[in-house]
């Protein structure tokens, strides 16, 4: 089992999914675990929102977009948000299929065990059509899949890429940490 804390930024928007003139809090950046890269990032988009609406405020001349503007101006925020998550599982990404790991061992926080669960998908509730090679599954997105944990499975040791920390590997295999056990197979491939 592996901790992570993953932060993002988010800022205080007006007028989104809630409604009109109501402020919410939005996503703006993708997920990461330095969150000094994002304390760094933070005054940077809040300086070039001000100066965005500044250049703003010098041209608009209608008194109702001039007051949406200073509202926009006293109210906008950027914060940084944070989710811990707790690693249990890796996945194996092949071309088209993922195959399904349970962490059994953590060596640092740069290498740890796997082993290989054993999964059974169902296609049996898709709709499928004959063309291709042999057919072709509609939806295989929502295929049923069921994991048993396999004590007899190969362990094998995976490191964290150096140049992206959130891929593992082991020579040409490459890896994704979950949460839960994820396994798909491509039918149509």
């Amino acid at each position: 089992m592996i901790n992570a804390t993953y932060y993002w930024l988010e800022q205080k928007t007006y007028n989104k999914s809630k409604g009109l003139g109501v402020w919410e809090w939005t996503k703006v950046s993708r997920e990461t675990t330095d969150k000094a890269e994002l304390e760094k990032r933070i005054l940077k988009e809040k300086n070039g929102y001000l100066e965005f609406i500044e250049r703003e405020l010098k041209v608009v001349t209608d008194k109702e977009v001039l007051a949406h503007l200073n509202n926009l101006k006293d109210n906008f925020e950027f914060r940084i948000a944070e989710e811990n998550k707790t690693f249990t599982h890796a996945s194996h990404y092949g071309y088209s299929d993922v195959n399904a790991y349970e962490i059994v061992k953590v060596i640092s926080d740069k290498t740890i065990e796997v082993r290989k669960m054993d999964t059974k998908h169902d296609i049996s509730h898709l709709k499928q059509y004959a063309g291709g090679f042999a057919g072709h599954v509609a939806d295989q997105r929502n295929q049923k899949v069921t994991y048993a944990s396999n004590p007899n499975a190969e362990v094998i040791r995976i490191r964290r890429k150096k140049h992206n920390p959130e891929e593992w590997g082991k020579g040409d295999l490459r890896f994704g940490l979950k949460e839960n056990p994820y396994a798909f197979y491509d039918y149509n491939f």
